[in-house]
């Protein structure tokens, strides 16, 4: 995998030119959730997805084979060295998607300018982590996270192979705990109303992290939405319902395709 060298680490990534084979084909980049990398958590959705874009599919700093993260896995600072990446490959008007923790980046890159994408999807996330804020108190734990039983020892088995023996109990799973509003996402209906790119949000019906309260604030800030429940759904849909996100996304991709 090809490396970028950011600030507190490298960034590793994988660039997926289109299958279709033509040479312009608009850039997607997509990012995961917490804990998992970009292969992990949108490896299903590839074979569709890159059939007509060129793919931008990192690993976020910290995870899988990206050494080195920022403080406190920083999501401001990782927003700002992947909008380095991003400009590096060319993906800075592409369009842009993210995955609960990816999407809070993805949100956090549009804010602060980095990037200006010409749509952005949100899969299972939300504007805002801290309940003064969204009015839910409702923790994001991984113990609440609805998952096989041996959940955490599959997912370790994606970075310690790379990044040392206990990396993953011992950095990983303690950095996202320790994530807070300041160090994740806090922001508010007049930050979302200033993104006026076309938005996509995609959410389980009983997403155990960010209830459907959340996700219809979130979707009814944006000037240009839609807004997609999945039912009978809970977090991180891209391991749930691919088939289904893919559709979606790419009829919203389609429809916005022209301008």
């Amino acid at each position: 995998m090809p490396n970028f060298k950011a600030e507190t680490g490298t960034i590793a990534y994988e660039l997926l030119e289109a299958q279709d084979g033509l040479s312009d084909a608009p850039t997607l980049t997509l990012l995961h959730n917490f804990m998992s990398t970009g292969r992990a958590a949108w490896g299903p959705l590839l074979p569709a997805l890159n059939l007509h874009y060129r793919i931008l599919l990192p690993d976020l700093p910290g995870h899988g084979a990206s050494l080195g993260y920022p403080p406190a896995f920083d999501h401001k600072v990782i927003a700002e060295q992947l909008g380095e990446l991003l400009r590096d490959v060319g993906a800075e008007s592409g369009h842009l998607a993210g995955c609960s923790s990816g999407g809070m980046v993805a949100q956090r890159m549009v804010h602060l300018g980095v990037v200006t994408p010409a749509t952005l999807t949100l899969v299972s996330t939300t504007y805002s982590t801290n309940p003064a804020t969204t009015g839910v108190h409702n923790p994001i734990t991984p113990e609440r996270f609805r998952a096989g039983r041996n959940w955490l020892q599959a997912t370790a088995k994606l970075h310690d192979p790379i990044q040392g023996d206990g990396y993953f109990d011992t950095i990983l799973l303690p950095g996202f705990r320790a994530l807070s509003p300041i160090t994740a996402i806090d922001l508010d209906r007049e930050d979302l109303a200033e993104m006026t790119l076309p938005v996509c949000v995609i959410q389980g019906e009983e997403d155990e992290f960010f209830p459907l309260e959340i996700v219809q604030t979130l979707a009814s800030s944006f000037p240009v939405v839609e807004l997609h429940v999945i039912a009978e759904q809970s977090h991180a849909l891209l391991f749930r319902a691919p088939k289904r996100v893919t559709e979606l996304m790419l009829q919203f991709l389609v429809r916005h395709e022209a301008g």
